[in-house]
């Protein structure tokens, strides 16, 4: 398969092209509010609560937010998510521009688009299946990894520039405006690969998790996003911090290292998307990659030292994102593609409000090294535990009533 499948498709290179726009302009406001917060307050942990709030709801709401993607036009529900999106940094940049904010109302700003965001994570994972199909469902997948390395690239360094320059109101501005390009792309759509729509009597989560319950090839990489997720991608509250408080320096020093690290992001998707990865070994290989980064990461002993090992770990990093999440979609039927996902986004960002509020306590009462040490333990784990369940036959344990149970026919398992 040709690593860039998914572009034969018209309507993904529409949705690719609104999607770039609109993630630079999210990475653009969320440096905005790192920044924000480390400079009104000093502290790692503050940032912490912050993150968290921007993630809670996807922990709270992924749930329902899954049963509504497949439920719904998840074209125009994408539609909705993103005016609202861009009303609130419309209101985000008014309220900055009047003068400095107070810690709450940076706090419940970012609250409210954790909401928006949890509606919308699911629903997007679920059209990529009806963008494509299942054949180049795994480019399509690397791609939209690949755009939110891209906007990692061009939005801490140019956040960087924009507070310098026009001050920090400027980025949540540029937010709001980017929303246009993706109402367009999403409005020009057209003709999606059919997806049967759950009636409201056709089961909702309950289904979702007996499915998974029953399915290992599906349970696995969901349990290994979990853990990762925790542990290893806080890296909005890590890398700041690091660079901030490790080694004692500024906003364009921050965004230099978080963009540089999106240049291994990038070329690790283009390498994941003409692949076609095998969960058993392949999810192994890269958490055990990682493990390696991330310790060389925790010692690093220069700000450029640092920087330079930030490539292999975005690479590492976008290849584990693609592998973990094409081992769900295709393990998963069409009819549950919105509420797996679901499940598989509160694995990835839902934990990601406990493990920020937690790696921002540990930097608060060790180091911003200690995190990465923490990290590589936990990506090194699960590597093994990976390896022993397949070893151990865990694919074999298929309950074949889970068609019954789960409100769909299974799935045929990766090869």
């Amino acid at each position: 398969m040709s690593r860039f499948a998914a572009f034969q498709h018209s309507n993904f290179r529409r949705y690719f092209a609104g999607q770039v726009v609109s993630s630079v302009g999210s990475w653009l406001q969320a440096f905005a509010v790192t920044w924000l917060v480390l400079d009104t307050t000093g502290r790692s942990d503050r940032l912490g609560v912050a993150i968290a709030l921007q993630f809670l709801p996807l922990l709270l709401l992924g749930a329902p937010a899954g049963v509504l993607a497949d439920r719904v036009d998840n074209r125009r529900l994408l539609i909705v998510t993103s005016v609202l999106s861009a009303v609130v940094a419309l209101l985000f940049g008014v309220i900055v521009s009047s003068g400095a904010p107070s810690l709450g109302v940076i706090y419940g700003l970012t609250f409210v688009s954790g909401l928006i965001l949890a509606v919308e994570r699911p629903a997007m994972q679920a059209l990529l299946l009806q963008l494509v199909g299942r054949e180049t469902l795994p480019s399509a997948v690397a791609a939209n990894s690949t755009i939110v390395s891209v906007s990692r690239l061009v939005g801490p360094a140019l956040g960087g520039a924009m507070i310098a320059v026009t001050g920090i109101a400027s980025c949540f501005y540029a937010n709001a405006i980017s929303y246009v390009a993706v109402v367009v792309a999403l409005a020009r759509i057209r003709r999606l690969i059919p997806r049967p729509l759950t009636r409201r009597s056709g089961g909702g989560i309950r289904a979702a998790v007996t499915y998974v319950r029953h399915r290992p090839e599906v349970r696995r990489p969901l349990v290994v996003m979990a853990v990762i997720g925790l542990v290893v991608l806080n890296f909005p509250t890590t890398f700041p911090s690091m660079v901030r408080f490790g080694f004692d320096l500024g906003p364009g020093a921050v965004g230099a290292a978080m963009s540089v690290s999106a240049i291994g992001s990038i070329l690790g998707g283009i390498y994941a998307a003409g692949i076609t990865p095998d969960p058993r070994r392949t999810l192994p290989l890269v958490l055990a990659a990682f493990a390696a980064v991330l310790v060389a990461l925790a010692l690093a002993p220069t700000y450029l030292a640092f920087v330079l090992l930030s490539v292999p770990l975005g690479f590492v990093s976008a290849c584990f994102q693609t592998v973990d999440a094409v081992a769900v979609q295709q393990a998963t039927e069409p009819a549950m593609q919105g509420r797996v996902m679901a499940l598989h986004q509160m694995a990835w960002f839902g934990s990601t409000p406990i493990g920020a509020l937690a790696m921002g306590a540990v930097i608060q009462a060790t180091s911003a090294r200690v995190p990465f040490g923490l990290g590589a333990m936990a990506a090194l784990a699960c590597a093994v535990a990976v390896t022993c369940a397949v070893r151990d036959g865990d694919d074999t344990t298929n309950d074949p009533k889970v068609a019954r149970r789960g409100g769909t026919t299974p799935a045929t398992a990766p090869a």
